[in-house]
């Protein structure tokens, strides 16, 4: 999500990710460089790997992105620090919601490279919970930049449209029904309904 159609608005994040430098691989290479120094969650709130601030830095040192990127990671980084102890950041949520910043693709590619970074182990599977925090991820992500966004009930109610019921799904069956879901349009045509704003967007659900 993040890349807008030709027939609507083009949003601040789109024009971020023309901006900046980081590449795809750049951005998996990060992802895997953070594995590096994450820890396991300690929160149970948290399930998955958790990386601090100082961890981070040392795995974008290690990746050698350039000063513009890695000032603009550190504030997103910040975004998602919802303890505000620099110590306990979700790192393949953080991840996947900020991997559009690497794309200018269209808003299927985009998604599909987001729960490739979320997906270490290449399951294939994505359930319905991490689903909800994914895309609540981007959406969160997109409106640090000032985009509007669209509401945690429209994306409830993408999931369940997609899911029917079931638990998880083979997502890479199912990208091009989630980029065409009225929400996601919405969303990509920088039409959404809600409005957060810079740090506002630390409260968001993801």
């Amino acid at each position: 999500m993040g890349n807008g159609s030709s027939n609507g608005a083009r949003m601040a994040i789109s024009a971020m990710s023309d901006m900046m430098k980081i590449t795809k691989p750049q951005m998996m290479e990060l992802r895997n460089a953070c594995l590096r120094y994450a820890k396991p969650g300690t929160n149970q709130n948290i399930n998955g790997p958790i990386i601090s601030r100082a961890n981070f830095h040392a795995a974008v040192s290690d990746v050698n992105l350039d000063p513009l990127d890695s000032d603009i990671l550190d504030h997103l980084y910040t975004m998602w620090d919802k303890v505000g102890d620099s110590k306990s950041v979700n790192l393949l949520l953080f991840m996947a919601g900020i991997s559009s910043l690497a794309s200018t693709m269209d808003v299927q590619t985009k998604l599909e490279f987001a729960l490739e970074i979320f997906d270490v182990h290449r399951t294939g599977r994505l359930r319905v919970a991490d689903a909800l925090k994914i895309f609540g991820g981007i959406n969160a992500t997109s409106s640090y930049f000032g985009d509007a966004v669209i509401t945690p009930q429209a994306i409830e109610i993408m999931v369940e449209d997609i899911y029917l019921d079931q638990s998880e799904i083979f997502y890479m069956d199912h990208l091009q029904n989630i980029a065409s879901h009225p929400s996601v349009v919405q969303f990509a045509n920088a039409a959404g309904t809600m409005r957060y704003g810079g740090a506002k967007a630390i409260g968001t659900e993801f």
